[in-house]
Formats: structure tokens, C-alpha cells, sequence
């Protein structure tokens, strides 16, 4: 049998690591089967004898991957197709399954106008509808498949989530650097460490650490993501609220130093509106960091009593917690639930669906 996978969306996000570790079982664990892969970069954890990757350097959500694309598949006549995400084909006409991580675009999503909003909507039901299976991994997103989009249970398969493997990141036995000097942080320090998405409430962490100014004045939050400094509103609501000295923007930086920034921070803040397994959690997960998140369901459902909650609605909610537990200096320990989400069961339930 011959197996075709769309991994034309990898990057360097936790999302890409999980899907490169998942391919790469799959692949190592069926020799009886071959498999193509379709990207737009150079993949080198895929050399295997059993697997071919072409490079097609078409991106995602454009003109050239209805058309050139499309031609692509159907010269190579392809038997049964993996798309990660629901970008494809609108006339793509081969069995094809869906791996559905998240429906975030469908809700928060700043569009340019009705016009994208509504081909987007439309292609993607269309590409939903049309699978002859979707594979998601949590009941939420299951719901709002049914819901929203009107697809049949039983063309919902249920996977399990995992936390990409710890070998992903790297270690710190051999850094010896003091990652307050170079870094010039003279206080102790609250992480944020995801995207400028809308969903993931940035915005009102900094009116929180503006209100803890005025109490602790030796608390300070670092901003973690690439491309923080291009943020302008972000930046003009620092400077209008005098925080420029609290707040940290830290744009590149080496994987081996953000270990150190988490082991040294007094807690990670998560206040995202909207979550998926929340695989995002990965890196305090795996480097004991406490943490502070929103009160979703699907985050509930991970991490239980292991940390520590507030309602991302609300200012005062995530004050009042972050508050509460400023002093809060117990090491967290989450090996039960990095063992619970283990490679290994999402790597059977995803075989006996393909298969």
C-alpha cells in the first residue's frame, strides 16, 4: 500500500514537532508500506527506504495549491492522501483523511474582509465534507465539527494528543550562562510564550503586570516570541502604561537559553481564549515550570489539579490569581501526565484507522 502525506505546513512550532514525530513512527513501524511525502523545505528526518519526499513549494490557502497542485497529485495518482491541516484541492478527487488539530481560524481569525472570510469558510467545509475521514484529538473539536459544519459523527475518528518527545529540546548541562545578566533582568519574572494571535490574550496580561506594578514592583513579565518587536500596538500600550522597564521582549533566541529562562521564572502564564490539547504547554511541562492558565476545558482535562487556573474574560480574574499565588515557589512535578500522553497509544489508534 502506498501512503501519501501533506506536510507542506512544517515549521518550527510545537504543532510540526508532534506531526514530524507522529510521520516518523508511522513510517519507521509500516516497512510493508510506501509513503510520499509533499513539503516545502527540506525534511531530514524522513530518510527512510520505505518513503520519498518531493519538494512542491507550494504554499498553503493560495491559487498555486488549487491549481499547480492539484495537477501535482492527480499525475502522481495518488491512492490515499493524509492532509495535517484542511488545506488542499477543492477538486482533489482521491480518498483523502483529515487530521483536524484545531478549529481556531473559524473563530479567531482577522480577516481583510467578508469576501476571504466566506472562501475560506467555504473551502474549508467543502474539504471537511468531502474526507473520507476526519481524525481529531479532543471531543471539543469533535462537537464543533458536528455542530458548525454539520459532518456525520461516524466520519469522526478520536486520537490522543502527546507531548512531543523531551529529546526535541535541547539540554543545558554543558550552557553556563547567566541568563539574567545578559539579559538584563534585574528582577524576578513571569513568562509568556506563544503567539500575537488574537485567541491568545496578550493584550491583557500587560494591563495585569501594569496593576502588580503598583504592589510588587519587582515582578516583571518576558515577552517570548519571534517577531515580538514588530508589534507595534503591543508596543505604544507599554510605552501609554509606563511599563517598558517590566516589560521584556525577547525575539530570537537559542533553544538552549529559553530552557534557562523557564527554569529561573517564578511561573508561566497561559490566558489563551481558546485551546486544543495544549500541547503549547510543552515546554514549562517538561522543565517542572509552574504555571497559571485559562480555565478551559480542554486544559482542565490535562492538567487537573496540577495548576493553576483563572477565567481569561476577565482583568481582575488573572489578577487575583496571579495575585494569589505570587509567592507560590513549590517545583510542580507533571511526569504522570507526560506518561499518560504517551507516543505510543496515539501511534496505534492512528494505524488502526489508516489501515
Amino acid at each position: 500500500m502506498k501512503i501519501w502525506l501533506d506536510l507542506r505546513f512544517i515549521n518550527d512550532n510545537l504543532y510540526s514537532c508532534f506531526v514530524i514525530e507522529l510521520v516518523k513512527w508511522i513510517i519507521s513501524h509500516q516497512l510493508s508500506n510506501d509513503f510520499v511525502i509533499y513539503t516545502n523545505q527540506k525534511l531530514e528526518w524522513f530518510d527512510f527506504s520505505n518513503c520519498i519526499v518531493k519538494k512542491v513549494s507550494i504554499l498553503n490557502n493560495t491559487i498555486k495549491e488549487q491549481t499547480e497542485y492539484n495537477s501535482i497529485l492527480k499525475k502522481d495518482n495518488n491512492s490515499l492522501m493524509l492532509f495535517f491541516n484542511h488545506y488542499k484541492p477543492i477538486f482533489y478527487k482521491w480518498d483523502y483523511y483529515t487530521l483536524v488539530s484545531t478549529l481556531k481560524d473559524v473563530y479567531y481569525n482577522n480577516f481583510s474582509n467578508y469576501f476571504h472570510k466566506y472562501i475560506f469558510l467555504y473551502l474549508l467545509e467543502k474539504n471537511l465534507k468531502k474526507s473520507n475521514k476526519i481524525i481529531c484529538f479532543d471531543k471539543n473539536t469533535s462537537n464543533e465539527l458536528i455542530e458548525k459544519f454539520n459532518i456525520k459523527e461516524e466520519n469522526i475518528n478520536l486520537i490522543d494528543w502527546f507531548f512531543p518527545n523531551k529529546k526535541l529540546l535541547t539540554s543545558i548541562e554543558d550552557l553556563k550562562i547567566n541568563i539574567r545578566i545578559k539579559y538584563d533582568l534585574k528582577n524576578d519574572y513571569f513568562i509568556y510564550s506563544w503567539w500575537e494571535w488574537v485567541e491568545k490574550n496578550y493584550e491583557k496580561l500587560i494591563h495585569v503586570f501594569h496593576r502588580l506594578k503598583n504592589e510588587w514592583s519587582n515582578i516583571d513579565l518576558v515577552l517570548l516570541w519571534k517577531n515580538i518587536t514588530k508589534n507595534i500596538p503591543l508596543r505604544r500600550l507599554i510605552l501609554k502604561l509606563e511599563m517598558q522597564k517590566n516589560i521584556h521582549f525577547v525575539s530570537v533566541i537559542k533553544q538552549n537559553e529559553k530552557i534557562l529562562f523557564y527554569k529561573n521564572s517564578f511561573w508561566v502564564i497561559f490566558p489563551s481564549f481558546y485551546e486544543p490539547f495544549p500541547f503549547r504547554l510543552t515546554e514549562p511541562l517538561y522543565y517542572n515550570t509552574r504555571i497559571l492558565a485559562s480555565d478551559l476545558k480542554n486544559i482542565k482535562d490535562v492538567f487537573s489539579e496540577s495548576i493553576n487556573y483563572f477565567s481569561p474574560i476577565s482583568i481582575n480574574s488573572i489578577y487575583e490569581v496571579v495575585k494569589e499565588n505570587i509567592n507560590n515557589k513549590k517545583i510542580p512535578n507533571y511526569n504522570e501526565i507526560i506518561n499518560k500522553y504517551s507516543i505510543e497509544k496515539t501511534i496505534a489508534q492512528t494505524l488502526d484507522i489508516i489501515n
